[in-house]
């Protein structure tokens, strides 16, 4: 009787001790503790004059604004801290972006609408004397999608079959799961870009849990980019790589949008993903280097400073 019990007492021991060593499928612990934390910024630069967006940027990246290894860069209008983390078994690459006004994030493609043409977006970024750059919803490539930049409307082409991310002229996100006309004309607000692609990650602070966006692949582990808004005027752009990366396996859409959530995302939408995710930091791209694939795309959204460098003018 002794030797049953004291059987029975090991083997519940193994078994609760099975729970805290076993995987879970979402990554617990890692949220709040492990990731690097948002922390916000304070710029010296305050009522910057808003640039306009149909002019071209005023004012070059500060030279000796660049942080040392690619880290970043800071001048008193914008912030850019690079981080890097790892989940779901994958490198992922943060930046962190705050701007003193709305205007700096600005968006442009290789070439005039409705040219499909592409190029690397370290030469569309270097024309457009961006700071940092990622890839857009490469909506050249397609025909659908009421599609406005730089408070332009380019293309009045509704649908249902993407997501929409709305930028407008206070540089808040808002996500709709359409782009259908009814959802488009019921928003309020002054849209200054608008993205359709997706899915939506976050939104309003909470976790998407359907992807029905099949274009987007969203059973595959792949390389993903997404762009979230943290807060007034603060982004995270989020970078994975992907199998093809050596020791990466890449992130399903539910990881994805769960690692956003985790990061403290209000709004993330994601953009262009595989071998199209691009981030560009003085004019180089810095994400997912491994694979030496540099892929040529249609748009880019981007961050300019505000203020004057010491040669004054742009470049």
């Amino acid at each position: 009787m002794g030797k049953t019990l004291l059987r029975i007492l090991a083997l519940a021991l193994v078994l609760a001790l099975l729970v805290f060593l076993v995987p879970s499928a979402t990554p617990l612990a890692i949220g709040e503790e492990a990731y690097p934390a948002y922390v916000p910024v304070t710029l010296e630069a305050d009522g910057v004059t808003p640039l306009d967006y149909q002019a071209d940027a005023p004012y070059a990246p500060h030279a000796g604004g660049y942080l040392p290894d690619k880290g970043g860069y800071v001048d008193p209008s914008l912030s850019v801290r690079v981080a890097y983390t790892r989940a779901y078994d994958t490198a992922i690459q943060l930046v962190w972006v705050q701007v003193a006004d709305a205007s700096q994030l600005r968006a442009a493609s290789y070439k005039p609408y409705p040219s499909k043409a592409t190029a690397r977006a370290s030469a569309i970024a270097k024309r457009e004397n961006a700071v940092l750059a990622i890839n857009g919803d490469y909506f050249v490539h397609r025909k659908e999608g009421y599609i406005i930049r730089n408070g332009q409307v380019l293309r009045q082409n509704y649908t249902d079959l993407y997501h929409t991310l709305i930028i407008d002229d206070q540089g808040d996100f808002t996500i709709l799961p359409t782009n259908a006309q009814e959802a488009v004309d019921a928003f309020v607000g002054q849209a200054v870009h608008m993205m359709v692609f997706g899915p939506g990650l976050v939104v309003d602070g909470v976790k998407t849990q359907e992807y029905p966006i099949r274009e987007c692949t969203p059973e595959k582990k792949t390389q993903r980019l997404a762009i979230c808004q943290m807060d007034r005027l603060s982004y995270l752009i989020i970078a994975t790589e992907g199998p093809e990366n050596k020791g990466s396996a890449g992130l399903t859409m539910a990881d994805f949008a769960q690692f956003c959530y985790d990061m403290g995302a209000k709004q993330a939408f994601n953009l262009d993903g595989g071998s199209s995710s691009t981030v560009v930091l003085n004019n180089e791209k810095i994400n997912s280097l491994s694979t030496g694939k540099v892929r040529s795309i249609g748009d880019i959204l981007y961050f300019v400073s505000a203020v004057p460098n010491e040669g004054g003018a742009a470049q």
